[in-house]
């Protein structure tokens, strides 16, 4: 086993049985997460508004928010393996309808603490769904022979544009945020209900006891000394999370600083300057709606590396762009690239076993991106120029394209041995 190399194409394995029927739980999965989360940020105006929070306030709302979820990752991972992923995932559910009903609850009582609690809750139950969410997404994967994890992220970058336009439509009759977080929070209970529910039947991620009792065959158990340092500290898990840490550091610089960038640089004005981004959004989409073929054909490994290489291409394209059309090409090259980074990071760590505690591992390093990234961006913006600032992006990708080549040329440990 030791010689084995897992920089290789996904198998086209026959469908095992339930394949299809966990996929559509896993696609529901996510466009139900997407929806839910686009629906809530996109009324933080609002709520700034009706809390009588300013900038800072709200900077502390996201921060108690972020809080909750970099806190939770790493037991989630640990739960998963425990527990089962379907089970975490309930748990989830149950804490999204607490945490929009308790933002409901504050916003509607004017209790600034009610309202960072349910935050924090709310950062908490994205993380329980996060990591049994995407080890169900690479079990389907498993069972379906091909790549499709991509799709899935696609999928929740689909539903969460659609959670954008519903929120931003409930404004308009003046409908307030209390009244849609108790909305969302009846989407939670009914959405994410059924598929906690349906997943209940599905025993692919059920605790190793259980396992062991229906006569099914989990994979080895590591030695007592691994099991006690974790898997966080290996070097493939570390690169991979080097790897999933600058595509989400990318892809978060898009979304925060791409429209600023191109105002300062370009000179267009503030609705020109949106259009880059969806530039970016559906570019990505496209890619990870499209990407599975690439996947299968190429090897994850050469993935991550091609994906890496074409992020930093469309950066230093964009940054140092000096006309509208030469952007707009940066933007949507920049997107295709940030397509395949981490759910391809993903299938790649779940491949290795572990699935639960690896994908926690490079999942919190995306989150600490997500938290970190774009002030930080802003912070060196400040010193030294936005397009600079920006433009150190790709410097992380192409560490991301070293990271991702090497990790999938490293072998698995025999955890028998």
């Amino acid at each position: 086993m030791s010689g084995r190399v897992v920089d290789a194409p996904v198998g086209r394995a026959t469908a095992s049985p339930g394949a299809w029927r966990l996929r559509a739980l896993v696609l529901a999965a996510y466009c139900v997460n997407g929806f839910s989360l686009a629906a809530w940020t996109v009324r933080l105006p609002a709520i700034g508004v009706e809390a009588g929070l300013d900038a800072g306030g709200l900077g502390r709302l996201l921060m108690a928010n972020a809080l909750g979820t970099l806190v939770t990752i790493p037991l989630a991972g640990r739960w998963v393996q425990r527990a089962g992923a379907p089970r975490v995932y309930l748990a989830a559910t149950v804490g999204f309808v607490l945490a929009y009903g308790g933002l409901a609850a504050a916003l509607h009582a004017g209790t600034l603490p009610g309202l960072l609690g349910a935050a924090v809750l709310h950062g908490a139950a994205f993380a329980l769904t996060n990591v049994p969410q995407a080890v169900l997404g690479t079990e389907a994967e498993r069972r379906v022979g091909r790549t499709v994890l991509p799709q899935f992220h696609a999928a929740y970058s689909i539903a969460g544009a659609a959670g954008a336009a519903v929120g931003g439509a409930a404004a308009a009759p003046g409908v307030g945020p209390a009244a849609q977080a108790a909305a969302l929070a009846a989407v939670a209970a009914l959405g994410r209900g059924a598929v906690s529910l349906l997943l209940r039947g599905d025993h692919a991620h059920a605790p190793r006891a259980h396992l062991e009792r229906s006569g099914e065959h989990p994979a080895p158990v590591a030695p007592r000394a691994r099991r006690r340092t974790g898997v966080w500290l290996e070097r493939p898990t570390v690169l991979l999370g080097v790897v999933v840490f600058g595509a989400a550091l990318s892809e978060g610089a898009a979304n925060s600083w791409m429209a600023p960038l191109v105002v300062e640089a370009l000179a267009v004005d503030e609705g020109a300057a949106a259009t880059f981004v969806s530039v970016f959004l559906v570019a990505q989409t496209a890619g990870r709606l499209l990407g599975g073929g690439l996947v299968d054909r190429a090897g994850r490994g050469a993935t991550l590396v091609t994906s890496a290489l074409v992020s930093a291409v469309g950066v230093l394209v964009l940054v140092t762009a000096g006309s509208v059309p030469v952007a707009y090409a940066g933007a949507g090259v920049w997107g295709l690239g940030a397509a395949l980074a981490v759910p391809v990071a993903v299938s790649l760590a779940a491949a290795r076993g572990d699935a639960a505690a690896r994908i926690a591992a490079v999942t919190s390093l995306a989150s600490l991106a997500n938290v970190a990234g774009p002030p930080a961006i802003g912070a060196v913006g400040d010193a030294v120029g936005l397009p600079w600032a920006v433009g150190g992006v790709a410097v992380v990708l192409l560490a991301g394209a070293v990271a991702g080549r090497a990790a999938a040329r490293t072998p698995p440990r025999d955890d028998r041995a």
